[in-house]
Parts: structure tokens; sequence; C-alpha cells
């Protein structure tokens, strides 16, 4: 049996539900590159547990999948635990899939995520949301100019934009790095879609205690003193319900 874990964001939010599975599977692994939390990792887990875990990162999910499917080929019950809701991640869908279609029963905990955090926090209307995207640093000098083009279709429909922060070795993007990345892509596109004057909320270290929800403009961003990532940002539409309004001045 394979069990998809999710841990929430922060200590407070691990549920019985989760906790339970993590003691009974006979191999535990942590993801380690999908997400990040300011207070769960695998030595705070092995305490809690008082067992082994497997610090697991993108090879083992994504390239070496047939690992773990022949841990379940043996007989035992895996568990992946994972940083907010296990199914936020694109890898995660692809091998519950493999290992479904391969016969072996697949359990899902699910978990309080970054995406639905934010969502609530930033009080804007639900059902505005459009696609997410995540901001990557440059890969060979080039930058991907897709949030940028996510973040024009989303505008264009009235849609708000969630931006989920590269990790690179382990370390996540800043929101100031990612809001420069931003600035980049509209020297490239030159279409006005990031200008100074434009509204964004940043999310710092969602569901810790020192968690901090903020809207800014973009010349407010650059100056602005942040905590320690992780952080999230909200492009919001500019197509605005008057409710949506009170709650961004609430933020400012």
């Amino acid at each position: 049996m394979l069990y998809f874990i999710g841990l929430g964001l922060a200590k407070k939010f691990l549920t019985q539900a989760s906790i339970e599975a993590m003691r009974k599977v006979d191999v535990l692994y942590l993801d380690a590159y999908t997400s990040l939390s300011c207070d769960i990792n695998k030595e705070y887990l092995e305490k809690l547990l008082g067992r082994q875990i497997i610090l697991a990162d993108r090879s083992t999910l994504e390239n070496n999948s047939k690992n773990i499917i022949k841990l379940l080929k043996e007989g035992k019950s895996v568990g992946i635990a994972t940083i907010g809701d296990p199914m936020i991640a694109t890898t995660h869908v692809s091998l519950a899939t493999e290992a479904k279609n391969k016969g072996y029963n697949v359990i899902i905990i699910p978990g309080i995520s970054v995406h639905c955090y934010i969502i609530s926090k930033s009080m804007l209307s639900s059902y505005k949301f459009g696609r997410s995207v995540t901001v990557v640093y440059p890969y060979d000098k080039i930058l991907d100019t897709t949030p940028y083009e996510v973040i024009k279709d989303n505008s264009s429909r009235g849609l708000h934009t969630i931006l989920y922060l590269d990790l690179k070795e382990g370390k996540p993007m800043s929101a100031k790095d990612a809001i420069s990345l931003l600035l980049q892509m509209e020297e490239i596109k030159k279409e006005g879609i990031i200008t100074p004057n434009t509204q964004i909320i940043i999310g710092q270290r969602l569901g810790c205690e020192d968690e901090e929800v903020k809207a800014l403009t973009i010349s407010e961003a650059l100056e602005y003193k942040y905590k320690d990532p992780p952080h999230i940002i909200i492009v919001p539409s500019k197509n605005l319900h008057y409710m949506e309004v009170e709650a961004l001045k609430c933020l400012h």
C-alpha cells in the first residue's frame, strides 16, 4: 500500500491521520524538495514518531520511482510525507497513478496547502483564481517568461494569479528576487503587465507564528524588509469586487 501524507504547513497543522499513517508504514520518505516548512523537518518527525525517515530528493521520487514500486512489490507499505498537501505536486500525482495502474492500493491523506492557505489569508474571492505558476531561476542565463504570460492571461479574464517561488539546492527564492525577475520579464515583453504600480500580495512564512501577509505595490515591495523564506506571491486581477478592494486595504 502506498500512502501520500500531507503534513500541512507547520507542526500545529499535523493531523492525527497523518501521524498514524507515518507510524504504521514500513518505509517512510519525507519529500525534501517540492515544499518547505518553517518548523517541520526530518529531525523533528523522527523524534515525534520514534522511527527512521528517508529524506527523498527529486531523483528519488521523480526519476527512481521504480525503487518505490519495488518496495510495494515486496509487500511493504510505503509512505511519502510532504509539506502542505501531497497532491499539489505533479510528481506525486504521477507516482500515485503509476502505482494504481500496477494494482497497488493508494491512500491520500490531505494536508493544508500553501495554495489554499494564501487564498484564505488574502481574503480575495476563491472562485476568481486562475492558473498558478512557478517563478524559476534563470537556466544557462535564459529567463523563463511563462509567469508573465500566465499573469497576462489570467488578468485578461479577471482572474488572480498565485506565484510559487523556485527552490535551488534546497534554498527557497525570496519574494524580492522573484519581483526582480518579473521586472526583467517586463523588460523583455514590454506589454505593461508588471509596472511599479502593480499591486501584489506577499505571504511570508505561512503557517508559522511569525507569518505575515502584506499587500504592496511592486515599487514598495522592492524596498520592503522581508522575513526569511518561504514566500509566495499573489498578483490580483485589476477587476476587483468592492469587497476585494477592502480586503487589500486591510493588508496594506
